[in-house]
């Protein structure tokens, strides 16, 4: 076996060993039930995290006990609506619209403080990227792979074997690990979970009334944005990443050369296959200075 070369915390490096269970728990905000899965000590300053479409927020099932030990919060991950155990779905299909939803939810889960720290991945990501601008400003943003790609390649994943909707968990868990055979169990399940639960309405609408996605930038550059700390992490575009060079300059003359991270090798979920690498950029991109 390779021995890593990703230099973590003890804690930390225990947790993605062996990560602890989560606490599952249900907050309602504007007519959703939202489901949630927690880590951590219920007393310490929260961390949110946000899965992508057709995810749930069981693809935070190492990364997120690793973040709670790694930076002593509460950690709570949510399913986004028509995703995971959050099967309702209340039409609002436009990233600011869910934001909103999602900015509902964390006032009603007593996470909008100062000292809210944000992860949202994919989606999440440029979701969480509305946030400023819909009245959640979190002491730390941290987007990880928002999208900048077309709405004809968004289109196309309504239809890709990792994206589409299974009516049977076997199913897809076979067909996750055939794609992905480097892939741990775990995050073969916790893929082809998600893609057994979510709303198939709800990923289309997402998907292709949207438009084109720009990774985020045009709802950073709302005025509410310009003070905002925000840090971006980016796969590799060569294996997968989702952002392209041209996007990513972009956001580095916004958001500051040193805020906008690559994970070499990374693809667009990075946390699958480089989870310690992935862990170590999110631990210091978390930080406020």
């Amino acid at each position: 076996m390779a021995t890593s070369t990703i230099e973590l915390p003890d804690a930390v490096a225990a947790a993605l060993a062996e990560p602890g269970v989560a606490e599952p728990g249900i907050v309602a905000a504007n007519g959703i039930p939202f489901a949630i899965r927690a880590w951590g000590d219920p007393v310490r300053p929260p961390l949110l995290l946000i899965h992508g479409v057709t995810a749930s927020s069981r693809v935070w099932w190492r990364l997120g006990p690793a973040l709670a030990a790694g930076l002593e919060r509460r950690v709570v991950a949510v399913d986004q609506a028509g995703h995971g155990r959050t099967v309702a779905w209340a039409g609002h299909h436009l990233l600011a619209d869910n934001a909103s939803d999602l900015v509902a939810f964390a006032r009603a889960a007593g996470l909008d403080r100062p000292d809210l720290r944000v992860v949202g991945h994919s989606w999440g990501a440029a979701t969480a990227a509305w946030f400023p601008a819909t009245g959640l400003r979190p002491e730390v943003l941290v987007l990880l792979e928002p999208p900048a790609i077309s709405a004809a390649a968004l289109a196309t994943m309504l239809v890709d074997p990792i994206e589409r909707h299974y009516d049977d968990l076997d199913e897809a868990i076979r067909a996750i690990g055939a794609l992905y055979p480097t892939w741990g169990y775990g995050d073969v399940i916790a893929k082809a979970e998600g893609l057994t639960q979510f709303d198939v309405g709800a990923v289309r609408t997402v998907l292709t009334l949207n438009g084109d996605w720009d990774g985020g930038l045009t709802a950073l550059g709302d005025p509410a944005a310009a003070s905002a700390v925000v840090r971006l992490i980016r796969g590799d575009p060569a294996s997968g990443g989702l952002i392209p060079d041209e996007a990513a300059a972009a956001l580095r003359r916004l958001l500051g050369e040193a805020n906008v991270i690559t994970i070499r090798g990374g693809s667009h979920s990075p946390m699958r296959q480089l989870a310690e690498r992935t862990t170590l950029e999110l631990l210091r991109a978390l930080e406020p200075a």
